[in-house]
């Protein structure tokens, strides 16, 4: 039942009969709404009101369908993602559906990426920095179409305006470089759960792929498929 109220919520949320206003100190409506969706978890941010990167794919990861249950039953090995983080999670799934691509870094030490490229550098995600507005569109951007690493930042902006992510009058894109608020980012959240997906996961005849599926009609939208799979 409750998830039920938290959908027609959500649907009056998206026509902007509730107007989005996060308010550190309580959930707000809109957060509530998404941690009855599983998007984000009670308590998400651990910052006042900035998003790690983490926070940010996960919650992006959670909207085209991934969800805690398969992370917990990924398993496997000879797959490396970012060094920094554990390859069967959130963050592998983004790595094999080139949805986030990582920063080459210097290494002083043997890593097993370098075992095997015989180089000094390795991919690093760097979860627990604050992410910014220009990287948060491009995670999104990501999920909509097929773009390799070669493909900078600035031309994902100008594909989001092209899917109604943003607009040339949003005030969150007058500085695309900065850290991203926790209310720009629900606004980010907002707009695309409305996309029609693209990329997205699911099983199919038991199976969970790490690289996700496509989409190629765009059959739905990711709100619509989450609210089936909550039925």
């Amino acid at each position: 039942m409750k998830k039920v109220i938290a959908i027609f919520l959500l649907a009056m949320w998206l026509s902007g009969v509730i107007i989005v206003h996060a308010d550190h100190g309580n959930i707000s409506k809109e957060e509530n709404i998404l941690i009855e969706l599983n998007i984000v978890d009670e308590g998400y941010f651990s910052n006042f009101n900035t998003v790690t990167r983490e926070e940010c794919l996960v919650a992006i990861m959670r909207v085209i369908g991934v969800t805690d249950k398969e992370v917990d039953l990924l398993n496997g090995a000879d797959f490396v993602a970012f060094e920094d983080t554990y390859p069967y999670s959130y963050f592998g799934c983004a790595y094999r559906a080139k949805i986030a691509y990582g920063e080459e870094c210097i290494v002083d030490y043997p890593t097993y990426r370098t075992s095997h490229t015989h180089k000094n550098t390795d991919f690093f995600f760097f979860p627990q920095r604050a992410v910014t507005v220009k990287e948060t569109i491009a995670f999104m951007v990501r999920c909509l179409e097929d773009l390799d690493a070669s493909i900078d930042l600035n031309t994902t902006l100008k594909k989001a305006v092209e899917y109604g992510l943003i607009d040339d009058e949003d005030a969150l894109i007058q500085n695309p470089d900065s850290e991203i608020s926790q209310k720009d980012f629900y606004i980010l959240i907002e707009r695309f759960l409305q996309q029609r997906r693209y990329k997205f996961y699911q099983r199919e005849n038991n199976v969970f792929r790490m690289e996700g599926n496509v989409d190629e009609k765009r059959s739905i939208s990711y709100l619509n498929m989450l609210q089936q799979r909550e039925k």
